[in-house]
């Protein structure tokens, strides 16, 4: 029997551009890290496996994952933002935790070949 994965949500966070007019990864992981917490979430810089959400409203955004609990904080944590960065969440269903597994595989690998996410890799 497969256990049950955690519930998780997929945060559109709208993304800064640095000088060369490329997505701010360091100030992105900065953010990231206030408003949820280091080892907390997980990012891709392309939308792999949805398209960005409508909601979005033509910003240009990143998929995050995290636990629910940290992206309701996480949320609450950005609603001091002037704009606010978190554009849209919606939880993943199964077959989208699996994907997001697989990412989590490229940095994290474990014994059954499915991949740590941070915040489980933490606490290993």
């Amino acid at each position: 029997m497969t256990p049950v994965e955690q519930p998780l949500r997929c945060l559109a966070v709208r993304v800064v551009h640095d000088d060369a007019g490329e997505i701010d990864g360091i100030e992105l992981e900065a953010f990231l890290n206030h408003v949820a917490g280091r080892n907390l979430w997980l990012s891709t810089t392309d939308w792999l496996f949805v398209e960005p959400p409508a909601e979005a409203e033509g910003h240009v955004t990143v998929p995050v994952l995290m636990p629910e609990g940290i992206a309701v904080q996480a949320i609450l944590n950005d609603l001091t933002n002037e704009p606010q960065r978190i554009m849209f969440d919606l939880p993943t269903t199964p077959a989208e935790t699996r994907k997001w597994r697989w990412v989590a595989f490229q940095s994290a690998p474990n014994n059954q070949g499915q991949g740590r996410f941070p915040w489980e890799a933490a606490h290993a």
